[in-house]
């Protein structure tokens, strides 16, 4: 009766332990891949959803001849038409003086063609003081001017 159960445990077929484990290893390792592509967003521009870091804005100048508010010239350079929604107001030592919400309840619309478009951001800017302003759009990227004299 052993030599039967032995002759039938030889016959048996299958991977060897080596194979196996190698297996499971690729398995983990292309896993850990998608999931890190996942994470970082990359498939999912890919594969055409997602929204975040595709919005891209230029702020052309920075236009301050009016007392009280500025125009930021911007426009989207890419990723479609981008709506702001919020300025935050910078002194020069990098101190937040001002949160502005701008265009209203809507926004002010940067269109996709890559035109020029006023932001009006008001505030009581000191004449004589630097200023930044970073521009907020409505799916939360910012967009930061350079150093502008009131």
């Amino acid at each position: 009766m052993k030599s039967g159960v032995r002759k039938l445990r030889m016959n048996k077929k299958g991977l060897s332990v080596i194979f196996g484990v190698l297996i499971l290893i690729a398995i983990a390792v292309i896993a850990g891949i998608i999931i890190y592509l996942y994470t970082s967003g990359y498939l999912a521009t890919m594969m055409g959803g997602g929204g975040a870091g595709q919005e891209k804005v230029s702020i052309v100048s920075i236009d301050t001849s009016t007392a009280g508010t500025i125009l930021v010239k911007a426009k989207s350079v890419g990723g479609g038409s981008v709506i702001i929604t919020d300025a935050v107001v910078k002194d020069s030592a990098g101190k937040t003086v001002a949160t502005v919400v701008v265009g209203g309840a809507t926004g002010t619309e940067l269109p996709a063609a890559g035109t020029t478009t006023d932001v009006t951001v008001a505030y009581g800017f000191v004449s004589g003081n630097y200023y930044t302003v970073t521009l907020f759009s409505k799916l939360g990227n910012s967009f930061v001017s350079p150093s502008f004299k009131a």
